[in-house]
């Protein structure tokens, strides 16, 4: 890379001002009153939301009566500082309107939007573009097309855009188009890096064919990072084809990201080769990038580091280097230099490097049209050319295309954008120095610049050195754009079913057992691998072993133990890969379903890690813990109570589900690995037969926990009643969509809810409650439908499939959610089964109220959308079954969202986003009513270990009640649980309302005077009855909570009621009595719009 002198910065400098010199001459008096009126909104970034709301959600949303109350909603918020007067009195006044000519009002928002918009989103209609075209024309200045549309969701919607992609080709006056690779494909899997540069080359081809007929230049243009290298490698490889040889064709690189920079080495010297063997050139458009909002929100969810440099001086710096590289005489022949930047100083760099060098006609300056006409028209006027980014879209198609508009929006505002300085630059004024500098800096900062990938540098080490500073912090996902972590899962598939996996019982294993041998579900379920199950002698050894070495661990160091967790998550991140492989291969999970498994599982191992540390005087362990772990998260789940019950002191004896004891054999050996004795952790698979029974309903078995259906539970504790268990339980999930909904939002959101991990999750959301508006709004269902059926299904080891396969055949409910339809309903879109255990999804319409549908969990890919006429009725709806795990909200109503956060019943609750993938810490996770059973608390909090120890009874309620109500004064508000801006995350805990205290005879005066003053701390109501007079009658169906401080036995008829059942007696712990008359709510809302940060419908505290 050559240095730049200071003549050149100088120089640069001087034309830099010459141009602005020329656009101010040629600034029109509506320029002028543009630039006057947005530097009067930047300087109130309450009216920069006002207005990106009004732009956005106004315009968004489908139905108009739900429309006219966002607009009234964003009026009142509207204050004179960032508006002209006539703009402030037209919106209040129209804002009273809105109640009396709804039509009309919305009619003249929606046109003042599109009018405000005019010269920066064209119109896409024919006639409109050839007579747009051809003025420009006129005008000696060249226009790059870029045509928007409808959020590409599915397959149909990405065929319809490139059909109308292929069609624009065809004006004679069209002769420069640009496309993003998102808007022609909508499966752009990035684990499937092969077959989505197959699915992308296979489209672009029939651009290209198209762009040769009819001589229109085709610029690949650059967006999301997740797309960055399949668009590379799918550029050059069709470039190389005979049919594209002698194509020219642009790409474009953006310099908010360090890996333009190996991209950029790496095109040039393909770009040299290519032009060597067939005389063709191409074009590389250098930009600075414009998704930098949504890359930073995307990395903070996933726990990424941003791929985007961090600072704006970094990404000037960058792109003054791309210039100064790119700009050199030896590239001439195999390269076109596109400068894209509304920044004057850039500008005249390029051209300044340009002219010393010999090589003016390299260089083609491009802006973006309507955002800076003066300037544009002053590089027309200084350089003879200039092209103009122009998007375009139809009137129809209008509200799809306000994410463009926000973008520039937010561009347009930010503080350290150049288009902002512009607003009020003049020569040699503060902002003109201001620039100059940042000019300046750029170019020296350019020779200094780190090209290292931000993204691909692992935190994992920060994450571990936390952990030692007693600090918690969740675990990055693994990068699925990180092709080499790809092919380390594909590479690890087949290592596995190749030797006998033992029963391990106080270090020894036991292979002389019965053998079991399982299928694998994306193979229909041909034999994968075999595995030994215990027998009552094996269960008995196991029971007694772990009995007799509790003691020795609880008398482990906290230091040893909280050193032991750290240990595992090191060893589980190492493993990774070969863990996803065994996922993929034993549960038919997808590779980006497991990965999220395993960071969750690590964030286990550090929180409950860290809780090894804590004070545990006033409990002991409860002894011997059984954990009984599902089959649909067969890592992560049974990590979470194993991990818990050993930080608590306790020796467990591991049972996986049949059908996964792969996973848990894998999970076993890194615990172990960790340093847990095996004499503490014990893997005792069994089948689900009278050995399973004998080990669940042991005597000397002390608390057993579950994860599976509620009638699992009840008849666990019918095997021996006094059993302590605890068990999350089934779930009957839906998500509620208001016409004030983002569509688009809420079928990406239904979708990934219903069928990620083909329906198989206790949170999936089989159930979508639609207000009639949008349920009667034809395009609701054409993108569901759209979205569904573009989901490829099938063998999980393909990394292409992102639905895999069901781990067994239907049971008889999923048989019939699969099969048949109730009364009234319809098939929207009839699930196929195409091979044993995989289906495509299905979606059942017109499902009634309280039908077998409504009320009915099954585990497999069928949705179920019913159809409520107003918002209080859709919460009936959702709060109708007997269970409350998880339930969703789309809706971009402030007050719409408040109403459903009072009255919806459910442990975690989700606004704006699906409803699976709760986070450790972030989202504790657990339901209300029979999506719980027994006394536990929420997984993923702090809290969670203390379930695994007993309490000491209370001795001093006066005591009791003193902590207590410290307790509860801190903990009754809403607390935040992490420090993230996109999302907003909080718990909140909620007094059970009636409650219904058993006891064996009339409470003692101090337990009297105690319920009295719970009744009084909670505002709640608590009656007391004696155990002999408990019946089973419909009057129990008042109680929210039962409280069993009776020493009988629990009757088994009582299990049918929703209301949660505590059967631990009063304790001195005051934490711990709180949790036994509160339950917890875990709530997330998304916060951004597009991956602007601060649009939650929500307030934000």
């Amino acid at each position: 890379m050559e240095i730049i002198s200071g003549q050149i910065i100088d120089d640069s400098i001087y034309l830099a001002t010459e141009l602005l010199e020329i656009a101010k001459k040629k600034e029109t008096k509506t320029d002028r009153a543009k630039k006057s009126q947005l530097a009067r909104l930047i300087k109130d970034l309450n009216a920069i939301k006002s207005t990106q709301k009004l732009t956005d959600q106004v315009i968004r949303i489908d139905s108009n009566k739900a429309s006219a109350k966002m607009f009234r909603s964003i009026a009142r918020q509207i204050t004179k500082k960032g508006f002209s007067l006539i703009d402030y009195i037209g919106l209040k006044l129209l804002a009273v309107l809105s109640f009396i000519i709804r039509p009309v009002v919305l009619f003249v928002i929606k046109e003042r939007i599109r009018l405000a918009s005019r010269g920066i989103i064209n119109n896409a209609l024919p006639r409109k573009l050839k007579k747009y075209l051809r003025r420009k024309r006129k005008q000696d200045i060249d226009i790059n097309i870029n045509l928007l549309g409808e959020a590409v969701l599915g397959n149909q919607e990405a065929d319809k855009r490139l059909n109308d992609l292929l069609t624009l080709m065809e004006l004679e006056e069209v002769n420069y188009i640009s496309v993003k690779i998102s808007a022609i494909v909508s499966q752009i899997v990035p684990e499937d890096f092969k077959g989505s540069c197959e699915r992308v080359a296979n489209k672009l081809r029939l651009i290209y064919r198209k762009a040769i007929k009819h001589k229109c230049f085709v610029n690949l243009d650059m967006e999301e990072y997740k797309d960055f290298d399949i668009t590379l490698e799918v550029f050059k490889q069709l470039l190389l084809e005979d049919e594209f040889k002698n194509l020219y064709a642009g790409i474009v690189l953006q310099a908010y990201l360090p890996e333009s920079h190996s991209a950029f080495d790496d095109l040039l010297l393909w770009s040299k080769d290519r032009f060597n063997k067939n005389g063709s050139k191409i074009k590389i458009r250098l930009v600075k990038g414009a998704n930098l909002a949504m890359e930073r929100t995307e990395a903070e969810l996933h726990g990424w580091n941003p791929a985007p440099y961090r600072t704006k001086e970094e990404v000037d710096a960058s792109y003054s280097r791309l210039i100064n590289i790119a700009l050199n005489e030896k590239n001439t022949q195999s390269l076109v230099v596109g400068i894209a930047s509304h920044n004057l100083f850039h500008i005249a760099f390029a051209q300044q490097l340009a002219e010393i060098r010999g090589i003016k006609d390299m260089v083609e300056i491009e802006m973006l049209e309507g955002m800076a006409n003066a300037e544009a028209l002053a590089v027309k006027e200084k350089f003879g050319s200039v092209l103009l980014y122009s998007p375009i879209t139809l009137k129809k198609d209008f509200p799809s295309a306000v994410a463009y508009l926000v973008r520039r929006l937010d561009e347009n505002t930010s503080e350290e954008n150049y288009l902002r300085a512009s607003f009020t630059i003049d020569v040699n004024n503060v902002e003109f120095n201001k620039q100059a500098k940042r000019f300046l800096d750029s170019v020296h900062m350019s020779n200094v610049v780190s090209l290292e990938s931000k993204r691909k540098k692992s935190n994992a080490l920060i994450k571990e050195e936390n952990y030692k500073k007693f600090t918690f912090s969740n675990q990055a996902d693994a990068d699925l754009t990180n092709k080499k972590f790809n092919d380390s899962v594909s590479n690890k598939l087949y290592m596995f079913g190749k030797s006998l996996i033992p029963v391990v019982i106080g270090g020894k294993e036991h292979l002389n057992l019965e053998k079991v041998t399982v299928g694998e579900p994306g193979e229909g379920n041909k034999p994968f691998y075999t595995h030994c199950v215990a027998n009552f002698e094996s269960v008995n050894d196991a029971v007694r072993i772990a009995q007799f070495e509790q003691k020795n661990w609880s008398e482990t160091k906290p230091q040893k133990v909280f050193e032991i967790m750290g240990n595992l998550a090191v060893i589980m991140e190492n493993e990774r890969a070969r863990t996803i492989a065994a996922m993929i291969r034993d549960s038919g999970k997808t590779l980006s379903e497991a990965n999220i498994e395993v960071s969750e599982a690590i964030d286990f191992a550090r929180l409950y890690g860290l809780t090894a540390l804590e004070n545990k005087l006033d409990s002991n362990p409860c002894g011997v813990v059984v954990i009984a772990s599902p089959w649909n998260f067969p890592y992560a789940i049974p990590a979470g109570g194993i991990i818990a019950a050993l930080v608590s002191g306790n020796t467990v004896i591991f049972k996986p589900a049949p059908e996964v004891v792969l996973v848990g054999w894998e999970l076993v050996k890194q615990l172990w690995k960790a340093g847990v004795p095996k004499q503490a952790l014990h893997f005792v698979p069994t089948k689900d037969d009278e050995v399973g029974e004998k080990l669940i309903s042991h005597k000397d078995v002390d608390k057993v926990v579950l994860t599976g259906a509620y009638e699992t539970a009840v008849k666990f504790k019918s095997w021996r009643p006094e059993t302590d268990l605890v068990a999350e339980t089934s779930g009957k999930n839906s998500i509620v969509v208001t016409d004030s909904a983002d569509i688009d939002l809420a079928v990406s959101d239904i979708v990934k809810s219903a069928f990620g991990h083909a329906g198989q999750k206790c949170s999936a959301g089989s159930l979508a409650i639609v207000l009639k508006e949008t349920y009667n709004n034809p395009l609701f269902f054409k993108k569901l439908i759209d979205a569904t059926k573009s989901l490829s299904v099938g063998n999980p080891t393909n990394l292409g499939n992102s639905v895999g396969p069901l781990i067994k055949n239907p049971d008889e409910k999923l048989e019939r959610a699969l099969t048949e339809l109730e009364d009234k309903e319809e098939w929207l879109l009839e699930p196929k089964e195409l091979s044993s255990n995989c289906w495509t999804p299905g979606i059942k319409i017109n499902v009634q109220p309280n039908s077998w549908t409504h009320l009915n969990e099954w585990f497999g890919p069928v949705l179920g959308i019913l159809k409520a006429p107003n918002l209080r009725k859709a919460i009936e709806l959702q709060n109708a079954t007997e269970y409350g795990l998880t339930a969703g909200l789309h809706s971009l109503s402030t007050k719409e969202c408040h109403y459903w956060l009072k009255n919806v019943q459910a442990g975690n609750l989700y606004i704006n986003r699906a409803i699976t993938g709760a986070i450790v810490k972030r989202q504790p996770f657990g339901g209300w009513k029979k999506s719980s059973f027994g006394p536990t608390v929420k997984a993923g909090s702090s809290y969670y270990p203390s379930i695994f120890r007993r309490f000491d009874k209370v001795e001093d309620y006066d005591k009791l009640l003193l902590d207590l109500r410290e307790v509860w004064q801190d903990q009754s508000k809403k607390n935040k649980t992490d420090d993230l801006e996109s999302e907003y995350n909080y718990s909140i805990l909620h007094p059970y309302q009636n409650v219904l205290v058993v006891i064996d005879q009339k409470s003692n005066p101090e337990q009297k005077k105690y319920l009295d003053s719970i009744e009084k701390m909670f505002g709640i109501k608590i009656n007391e009855i004696d155990f002999s007079q408990l019946e089973d009658n419909e009057s129990l169906n008042t109680y929210s909570l039962v409280r069993w401080l009776s020493n009988k036995s629990v009757p088994h008829w009582i299990y049918k009621f929703e209301f949660s059942i505590d059967t631990s007696q009063i304790v001195q712990n005051a934490q711990r009595e709180l949790n036994s008359w509160v339950r917890e709510q875990s709530v997330s809302i998304t916060n951004h719009r597009y991956g602007n940060i601060g649009f939650s419908p929500v307030f934000i505290e």
